[in-house]
C-alpha cells in the first residue's frame, strides 16, 4: 500500500495557525492599546479643568496694618497686639472660601498655624470682616470671597504681654490656598510706633 505525504498541505496549516496567532496577537494589543488612550484622555481632561483654576485662583494683598490696641486691656499697648490684612481675590478667580485657607506665622522663635473660626478670640485663629461685597454673599459663617470682594482677614493675641510685633521686629506670613500659589510676606515693624493706634506694614 502506497502512503501519500502532502508537504504542501501541511505548509498550509502550520501558515494559517501562525496568521491566526498574529491576528490574536493584534487583537490583545489593539485593545490595550484602546484602553491606554481612554485613561491618558481621562486624565488630561481633569488636568485641562482644574489648572484654570490653579492659575487664576489667587489672592492680592491689597495692605496689612498692625493694630496697639488690645481688648482685654484698655489703651495703646508697647507692641503690636493684632494685624489686619486686606485682601482681595485676583480678576478672574474663582470663589474662594476662607474656611479652606492656612496662614502660617513664623518668627525666629515660634511658628503658628492659624485656621478661620467665626470666633476669632480663640487660640491659633483668624477671623474676617467685610469691606466690599457687592452681592452679599459673604458671612461669618460661610466665608466665600467671589471676584470684586474686599476682606479684613485679621488676627491678634490673647495676651497682651506678648505683642505680634515690637519695634524693629521681623516676621514672615504665609496665606495658603486651597488652589494656587502660596502668599508670601514679610513684615518688619517701624523703629517706632510713637502714639498711633495703627501702624502701617506692608506695602
Amino acid at each position: 500500500m502506497k502512503t501519500l505525504n502532502n508537504e504542501t498541505a501541511d505548509i498550509g496549516i502550520g501558515t494559517l495557525i501562525i496568521f491566526i496567532a498574529m491576528v490574536l496577537v493584534a487583537a490583545v494589543a489593539a485593545i490595550m492599546l484602546l484602553y491606554s488612550t481612554g485613561e491618558l484622555q481621562q486624565k488630561a481632561t481633569i488636568t485641562a479643568k482644574d489648572a484654570p483654576s490653579k492659575v487664576t485662583t489667587n489672592i492680592v494683598v491689597d495692605s496689612v496694618y498692625g493694630d496697639r490696641v488690645n481688648f482685654t486691656v484698655p489703651g495703646l499697648q508697647p507692641g503690636i497686639q493684632g494685624i489686619s490684612i486686606r485682601i482681595k481675590p485676583e480678576v478672574g478667580t474663582v470663589s474662594m472660601d476662607l474656611r479652606q485657607i492656612i496662614i502660617t506665622k513664623m518668627n525666629s522663635s515660634e511658628d503658628v498655624v492659624l485656621k478661620y473660626s467665626n470666633n476669632s478670640n480663640t487660640v491659633n485663629s483668624f477671623g474676617a470682616s467685610t469691606v466690599r461685597d457687592e452681592d452679599r454673599s459673604f458671612s461669618a459663617d460661610a466665608p466665600v470671597l467671589n471676584s470684586g470682594d474686599l476682606v479684613d482677614i485679621e488676627f491678634h493675641t490673647l495676651d497682651y504681654t506678648k505683642p505680634i510685633l515690637i519695634p524693629r521686629q521681623t516676621i514672615s506670613l504665609s496665606v495658603n490656598q486651597e488652589r494656587g500659589a502660596s502668599v508670601n510676606l514679610e513684615l518688619t515693624a517701624p523703629n517706632s510706633f510713637g502714639n498711633d493706634r495703627y501702624v502701617k506694614l506692608y506695602p
